[in-house]
């Protein structure tokens, strides 16, 4: 009875592992890929280069248009957008989900405004659409704080700083 049963695990187990051996050997799908799946293929280092690697993904690897990071953005524009934001307080950063909140701002020799922003970065890429920038203001009337309008032209300035600086690093990192 007990040598029957070893049989059986023994003959099961070999059966398993054997299925995960052919498995293997199959040949990879031509068909394009869900965002989802090319995102978790391309998961790499959650500490950018140099780091541990997370879900097995490409340690090392850089994209033709961007740097390495953990999760689906671009690395310049990360480290740009940290940069150009650096005289506002952070609320929260997101390095995986490529999302800085800033807390409110108010410029010492402006009194009565305040800023606060959101940035948002798309894409793997580096380009001009990968990343989003959102400007709210108030302004102090009677000892409270209401919303004001803000100028377009704030949150266009503020991208094209991140995007040049993300540029500068760039070029800093291929003269290395």
């Amino acid at each position: 009875m007990k040598k029957t049963k070893l049989i059986l695990s023994a003959m099961s187990l070999l059966a398993i592992t054997g299925c995960s051996y052919f498995s293997s050997l199959e040949k990879k799908s031509e068909y394009p890929q869900a965002p989802e799946d090319i995102r978790r293929n391309r998961a790499g280092s959650m500490l950018g280069e140099g780091g541990f690697t997370l879900f097995n993904g490409n340690k090392g690897e850089e994209s033709e248009k961007g740097g390495t990071t953990g999760i689906g953005i671009n690395s310049y524009l990360w480290r740009a957008s940290l940069d150009t934001l650096a005289f506002m307080p952070l609320a929260s950063a997101d390095p995986f989900g490529g999302v800085i909140l800033t807390d409110w701002y108010e410029d010492p020799e402006v009194k009565g405004e305040r800023f606060k922003v959101n940035l948002l970065i798309l894409s793997k890429s580096l380009r001009s659409d990968a990343i989003k920038i959102t400007v709210f203001k108030q302004t102090n009337k009677s000892g409270s704080w209401r919303d004001a309008e803000v100028n377009q032209k704030v949150a266009r300035d503020l991208e094209n700083k991140v995007l040049t600086r993300a540029r500068e690093i760039r070029i800093e990192k291929e003269k290395n």
